[in-house]
């Protein structure tokens, strides 16, 4: 069970792609399966006259009064992270994903059992994954104490596979997500990017691996996202590697600023998406 930490800016693009049907139609059933009050949280996917916009506003409510007093809503206040279980695992009910999130969102310190908690809800459209996504803002306007985040979803992730008897991810697959730098946020302002160049390119990697089944699918969802792609291969020209570049993003010389996939997301390195996407029975 591997989770994917990343933030911006925007919370209604990310509950929009959540809830929408997907760039192949990939996405079946949209629904909430926890939040921070299901009876406050609207249901774009299940309930008459919800809406995106609507959860949107609700989620963004403690955000909007705190920019009423500042002058200016919170830097990088959407946090988004996707939770993934093995293809080989069995699958969670809603009951079971809705245990993950609450255990993620407490580990991370974004809902802690004491003290106020950020808005946050678990959308869940697939078999074997859910998403988190949230505002991380308190009722106070103060931001959380979310220190090594990331981290700690992981080290949760870990506890959950040895209680639940599911695939283990074991030292040898240590995962790990990268961090936008001063210079890559300051760079995106100045180009009025939402978010980095960074932040972007994980984006699109995790929502490409969710429309593929092999690796060739894996690289036309990136093609078809305008990702650029590097292969990296060996004396006989077999592909051992790849990284990735956004359009529009170049350096000094005016090349594209190319990132190694596994400088993006450990999880997502060339030789990791071959197992994860090969049928179960090579995996065996």
């Amino acid at each position: 069970m591997i989770p994917d930490v990343s933030r911006g800016n925007g919370i209604r693009p990310l509950l929009a792609y959540l809830y929408g049907p997907g760039r192949r139609e990939e996405h079946v059933d949209p629904h909430l399966v926890a939040a921070w009050d299901l009876h406050g949280a609207p249901d774009p996917g299940r309930q008459p006259g919800a809406s995106v916009g609507r959860l949107a506003d609700r989620l963004d409510q403690h955000a909007r009064l705190r920019a009423a007093e500042l002058g200016a809503v919170p830097p990088n206040r959407v946090w988004h992270c996707s939770v993934r279980a093995a293809p080989e695992d069995p699958d969670l009910s809603d009951e079971q994903w809705a245990q993950v999130a609450r255990r993620v969102v407490r580990a991370t310190g974004l809902a802690p059992d004491q003290g106020p908690g950020c808005r946050w809800v678990a959308v869940r459209r697939a078999v074997h994954h859910i998403h988190l996504a949230a505002v991380t803002v308190l009722p106070t306007g103060a931001r959380p104490a979310m220190h090594r985040d990331a981290m700690r979803a992981q080290a949760e992730c870990r506890a959950i596979e040895a209680e639940w008897g599911l695939r283990r991810v074991g030292l040898g697959e240590r995962t790990s997500t990268s961090y936008p730098t001063t210079a890559e946020i300051i760079k995106a302002e100045r180009q009025g990017w939402d978010e980095t160049s960074r932040v972007w390119l994980q984006q699109q990697m995790r929502q490409a691996l969710e429309e593929a089944t092999t690796v060739d699918d894996y690289a036309a969802a990136l093609a078809a996202r305008g990702v650029l792609v590097r292969w990296r291969t060996d004396a006989q020209g077999a592909a051992v590697g790849y990284s990735l570049a956004r359009p529009g993003d170049t350096g000094g010389s005016g090349a594209p600023v190319f990132f190694a996939a596994g400088r993006l997301d450990s999880t997502l390195t060339l030789p990791r998406l071959r197992r994860a996407l090969a049928p179960a029975a090579d995996r065996l």
